[in-house]
């Protein structure tokens, strides 16, 4: 598949297995993403989003020290989101969970394995809407 025209945003991808770090970012390349942090945990991820602006955060749920979860609250606690769409990545499907997160304010999820197809809708959209405020 031929990748995409580049594209400005910077996306934090937040992703302890490093197979589905890989997986995550060739996908983003692909959609033409090439300015991509990647952090393997939500403590990490705090400390990145003190140094960089992003366009979009795709963070796994289960992960060590912080969670995908506990990461999106504290963010948002500091003030480190704004607008910022947050998409939760996992291989959660229970519907208590995932409500659990919408209703926190994760802004959308999606399941693993990551599909390429619903990857880019997912961002698109969220993007868009951002991109409309």
């Amino acid at each position: 598949m031929a990748e995409e025209k580049s594209r400005p945003d910077k996306i934090l991808v937040v992703e302890d297995d490093e197979a589905s770090c890989i997986i995550i970012v060739r996908l983003l390349n692909q959609m033409g993403f090439s300015k991509i942090i990647q952090a393997e945990n939500g403590s990490i991820a705090l400390s990145k989003l003190y140094l960089n602006q992003v366009s979009i955060i795709i963070s796994d749920w289960r992960m060590p020290d912080m969670d995908g979860l506990e990461f999106y609250k504290r963010a948002k606690k500091e003030d480190l989101l704004n607008d910022v769409p947050f998409l939760m990545v996992s291989a959660e499907n229970e519907r208590g969970r995932v409500a659990e997160a919408l209703k926190a304010g994760v802004n959308d999820y999606i399941l693993k394995p990551v599909d390429l197809k619903i990857l880019r809708e997912k961002i698109e959209k969220l993007l868009s809407l951002q991109n409309d405020k």
